[in-house]
């Protein structure tokens, strides 16, 4: 290695490392790897646990809810089938191999993170000898005052059962802290539905991109565990520019960023289509993260849960050079925890239960039944202009005119296209990282303001809508104030991340003050509509969630997430259409379209599916897009896996060829220039809407894998999608699936499959 610049070197260990951590599993078949579902049949599993030396607290007609009193240790009967969910077996081979430490926690009802005085870290769990305990029944549950001895600090648990759930309860009033020890974090009953090594069939469920799941498997040595904070990292709180960790994370110079968690659940399933807990977060959201641990990381143990963060370490500069100390926050975070966990039996014990519970039971005020059919559309975006890199400076550079816009959409009318989404990026002077945040202005250079609402007008009368995309939240130093208008963090410090490439112009990208962000979105949305541009799509904005915690006037996380929901309330309600960005769940109320959806999971080497989890959930309510498929999603098996989630075609596209863009922010799309993927978008198109048309605006009422690369799914209008990603012809009753292709077709009945119909 002598002679080879550190660059290099950095770059081998990169190349050496990414294969081990982000190739996906593979056993024997490359549809047996995390970017697809296995099979699943029907396995019938007895519970292991009894509620011998428990007490029965609260019954309904769905489930019973008993406790150890004095370890506080939880069992629940699901009364349908007579399934006994506990947490660890004390006289287990896998329980004594734990330490003293976690075997309290596993049988706890309230594990507990805290800080000493230095800002290190350590746990505890209610079931510790160490814990004062007062038990108190109430009406369908009790309370447990839990007094941790060693460090001070107590808090009160509600447990109440109601319906199919059992939910968990803390109200930050009731937290109390003496001596030098604060809490960090709270996790409810974190082991209950565990489940040792690969003992019966099932998996822990994580909502990571459209959805994941770990299947239960004998321990292996992952360096690390799934844990990911829901609507993304605090950044206010969380450090955005360290190195990144081999270990688990991947280098972010990826024009597509890793997905975040955008609703707060999780789930467990024993058996698959048998028994499952489907946990959902109702309060402290915004502070709650969701975590599993596949066996092998700190016990033999499978289990997940909710994490409730009270506090984070974050830099304390010590001098003004950035150097500092990493310490724990003084002030708690200001929420009242809530988890429900539901409990699903049958049919419905599985990831497709889930999301339809989910959809049915607690997104019915958040989505809206959507009453389009026929013609799917596909979003093209286009981009307008964006500065390019000079001698001396920089200048605004012409990418695609008003004129070349009017050429685009007009091929798109003679090759017969009729619903087109065309999205306008960079129509603003400076264009797409030169715009400035708080202004309305036309970029001239592709034709000012005037040409630009020709334009409109002239999509209009094709039938097309426009939107004009705007993005006030992530931007370059180009766009903003430095010194009055970006988000400041606990550090006092200003808000930024960066790509690892430092050779890269604008690597560094800021952060707006989301109370100044929201009021610009507020003044452009009547600005355009004043000018008859009613359609508008906002990136960022709906998938970041952070405060400003600037000494003395602290807006925080929580305030943010009501800020942003009223914000875009009042936009939505301004505009004829709002289109978002991979928007968290709390936005999906105001938004007509949802771009950018994440297609795979993260693939970690823990995670041994992908599912579709979130387009279940979607479905029939918002028309949400794939990534760009000229940007790295244009493989048979992408467009394949768009038909089987029921996405919508989605490109980006230039007038200009890719090389004339090279000097700008833009640089690293490979592939842009609308006559190079004329034909392509033509091809593509048609195959998506021949399949989705016949389904475009019904629910997902059922997935079924029926062998690797082979995908029913069924929609409630009784039609139903069946996906061969092999190379070979698949038969279904009578029907053949060429290999690499698709067929839909009336379905009739689900006992063609498993001999239980879903309702």
């Amino acid at each position: 290695m002598l002679g080879i610049s550190d660059k290099i070197k950095t770059l081998i260990l990169i190349l050496m490392i990414l294969p081990v951590i982000f190739l996906p599993q593979t056993v024997g078949n490359e549809f047996l790897s995390n970017r697809f579902t296995r099979p699943d049949k029907p396995v019938a599993v007895a519970s292991k646990f009894t509620t011998e030396g428990y007490t029965k607290i609260a019954e309904n007609n769905i489930l019973e809810l008993w406790i150890n009193i004095s370890t506080s240790s939880v069992r629940i009967v699901d009364k349908r089938n007579g399934y006994v969910w506990g947490d660890v077996l004390e006289d287990s081979e896998a329980f004594n191999e734990m330490n003293d430490v976690w075997k309290f926690i596993a049988k706890s009802l309230v594990m507990i993170e805290y800080f000493d005085e230095r800002g290190i870290s350590n746990v505890m769990g209610s079931a510790d000898g160490q814990v004062d305990k007062r038990f108190s029944k109430i009406q369908n549950g009790f309370t447990y005052t839990f007094y941790f001895k060693p460090i001070g600090i107590s808090l009160d648990v509600t447990v109440e059962l109601k319906d199919e759930k059992v939910v968990f309860s803390l109200k930050k009033s009731s937290i109390k802290e003496k001596g030098s020890f604060t809490l960090a974090s709270v996790m409810f009953a974190p082991f209950i539905g565990s489940v040792v090594s690969n003992e019966i069939e099932g998996y822990i469920f994580v909502p990571d991109g459209p959805g994941a799941l770990i299947r239960f498997s004998k321990p292996a040595h992952y360096l690390n565990w799934f844990e990911k904070r829901t609507y993304g990292k605090d950044y206010g709180i969380e450090n955005l520019t360290s190195v990144n960790d081999l270990r688990s994370r991947r280098p972010n110079d990826f024009l597509r960023e890793e997905p975040n968690v955008l609703t707060p659940v999780f789930g467990i399933s024993h058996g698959t289509k048998n028994n499952a807990i489907f946990g959902v977060v109702t309060s402290g959201k915004e502070y709650s993260a969701i975590v599993a641990y596949p066996s092998g990381i700190l016990s033999n143990y499978n289990w997940a849960t909710a994490k409730f963060i009270y506090r984070q370490k974050y830099l304390q500069p010590t001098s003004r050079s950035g150097a500092g100390i990493q310490v724990a926050q003084n002030k708690m975070n200001n929420f009242d925890a809530r988890l429900e966990l539901n409990f699903l039996v049958g049919y419905d014990a599985d990831y497709v239960g889930m999301a339809k519970f989910y959809r049915e039971k607690y997104l019915s005020n958040l989505l809206r039944k959507t009453t389009k059919t026929g013609n799917v559309p596909i979003a093209i975006t286009i981009i307008a202009s964006d500065i390019e890199k000079k001698v001396i400076g920089y200048g605004t550079i012409p990418i695609t005119t008003a004129e070349d816009m009017k050429n685009i959409v007009s091929d798109f009318n003679k090759m017969g296209i009729k619903n087109v989404k065309v999205l306008i990026d960079g129509w603003q002077s400076g264009g797409v990282h030169g715009s400035k945040i708080s202004k309305v202005s036309f970029e001239e250079k592709i034709g000012g303001e005037r040409q630009l609402l020709d334009f409109l007008n002239y999509a209009k009368k094709l039938g097309y809508e426009v939107y004009f995309v705007d993005n006030v939240t992530k931007v370059s130093e180009k766009q903003i104030n430095l010194k009055k208008e970006v988000g400041i963090n606990l550090s006092q410090s200003v808000i930024y991340e960066e790509r690892d490439n430092k050779d890269l112009w604008l690597y560094r990208s800021y952060y707006t003050n989301v109370k100044l962000a929201s009021e610009y979105l507020e003044k452009k949305s009547s600005i355009l509509t004043s000018k008859g541009i009613t359609n508008i799509a906002i990136k960022e904005y709906a998938n970041k969630l952070y405060g400003d915690l600037r000494y003395g006037s602290e807006f925080e996380r929580w305030q943010a997430l009501n800020l942003v929901k009223k914000t875009l309330e009042n936009i939505s309600s301004r505009m004829n259409s709002l289109y978002l960005y991979t928007p968290n769940d709390y936005t999906w109320k105001f938004a007509d379209g949802f771009l950018e959806t994440p297609m795979n999971n993260s693939q970690y080497l823990f995670e041994t599916d992908t599912v579709p989890f979130l387009q279940i959930v979607l479905s029939g309510s918002i028309d949400y897009y794939t990534p760009y498929i000229n940007n790295s999603f244009f493989s048979r098996e992408d467009i394949l896996k768009s038909i089987e989630y029921g996405a919508l075609p989605s490109f980006i596209l230039t007038w200009v060829d890719n090389y004339k863009i090279k000097k700008t922010p833009l640089w690293d799309y490979p592939s842009t220039k609308f006559a190079d993927w004329k034909e392509k978008i033509l091809e593509v198109y048609n195959e998506i809407n021949d399949a989705l048309k016949n389904v475009r605006g019904y629910k997902i009422v059922d997935r079924i894998v029926l062998e690797p690369g082979v995908v029913l799914v069924v929609y409630e209008n009784k039609k139903a999608i069946l996906v061969n990603y092999t190379n070979d012809i698949y038969k279904f009753d009578k029907k053949l699936v060429n290999p690499r292709s698709w067929i839909c077709f009336k379905y009739n009945s689900a006992n063609l499959v498993s001999g239980v119909d879903r309702k």
